[in-house]
């Protein structure tokens, strides 16, 4: 059943619990100030859908569920946390393959969202949409995607987002709920089979 849930916090220890199904392993506030912090959390069928907005620096030791691949990639005015030292700028993708860790540190306020998906249903789904020959890099990927295909994966994500912070219940409605899912698998295939994982390394993108 499809289940959401906005969740706004005052305290660094309670919004690391609420990351915990994202793969949060420890989260470590590093700047100074009154933590504050908005998280967005969708479940569908097959994807899991997150989005979140922070006020202070901190590093997150992220560590991918078993049999998921998880999607990032940067949202609102705010720069996007580092993954494993690496940026993610405006018209890249990020992937991390099953299993895989990494540290996300923020210099200060930071957005991000995140899409997470079983890993047989990706390679599934790309393997019919872009031929057999469709794979996902095991360890960290930055993939530069078509902007088109960037812009509707926004838009649907901000879109399912929006409901859920709205409360309209439109998520509660299952069809709708899985119009909305196949949508977005479909544009996060678009732009995978579209794009292309970037030779670079931490070092190199500094």
């Amino acid at each position: 059943m499809p289940g959401s849930v906005t969740s706004v916090f005052s305290e660094a220890a309670d919004f690391e619990a609420a990351l915990r199904p994202e793969g949060c392993v420890s989260l470590l506030v590093t700047g100074r100030g009154s933590f504050r912090a908005r998280l967005t959390q969708i479940t569908l069928d097959r994807l899991r859908l997150a989005s979140a907005e922070e006020e202070l620096a901190r590093i997150a030791h992220i560590a991918v569920p078993d049999g998921t691949v998880l999607v990032s990639w940067p949202t609102g005015g705010n720069p996007a946390p580092l993954w494993g030292g690496i940026e993610i700028r405006a018209g890249d993708m990020l992937t991390l393959g099953p299993g895989q860790r990494v540290h996300a540190r923020s210099d200060g306020p930071c957005c991000w969202s995140t899409a997470r998906i079983p890993a047989q249903e990706l390679f599934r789904y790309g393997r019919v949409l872009c031929g057999t020959g469709f794979a996902i890099p095991p360890a960290l990927a930055i993939w530069r995607i078509p902007a088109a295909a960037g812009k509707r994966l926004a838009q649907l994500h901000r879109a399912a987002i929006r409901v859920v912070e709205a409360r309209s219940g439109a998520l509660a409605d299952i069809e709708a709920a899985h119009g909305l899912e196949q949508q977005l698998i479909d544009v996060l295939i678009e732009c995978l089979c579209k794009g292309a994982p970037q030779e670079e390394t931490a070092a190199g993108r500094r």
